[in-house]
């Protein structure tokens, strides 16, 4: 299995700095014009924010976590339990 981050909002370069600053190693893709953000977009007011998001999605393909704030735990957890299956 493959974990990717993929941004929409900044520069690949600064996606990647960002990775760096966090010390992780997974691949960045770079979504310039938001396409795969719009493939999951689940409506306004669900989870449309000012504010970066971070989504997972599953192996299945479907959304198993949305969150607009920094949450590495709770990340982890569904990241984890996504790699058992």
């Amino acid at each position: 299995m493959r974990v990717w981050a993929i941004g929409s909002q900044d520069s690949l370069a600064s996606l990647q700095a960002f990775r760096d600053q966090l010390g992780i190693s997974m691949t960045i893709l770079h979504d310039q014009g938001g396409d795969v953000r719009d493939l999951y977009n689940v409506g306004k007011g669900a989870t449309n924010s000012v504010y970066p998001e971070d989504w997972i999605i599953g192996v299945d393909g479907t959304v198993r976590y949305v969150n607009n704030s920094y949450d590495p735990v709770g990340m982890s957890a569904v990241i984890e339990a996504e790699l058992a299956k």
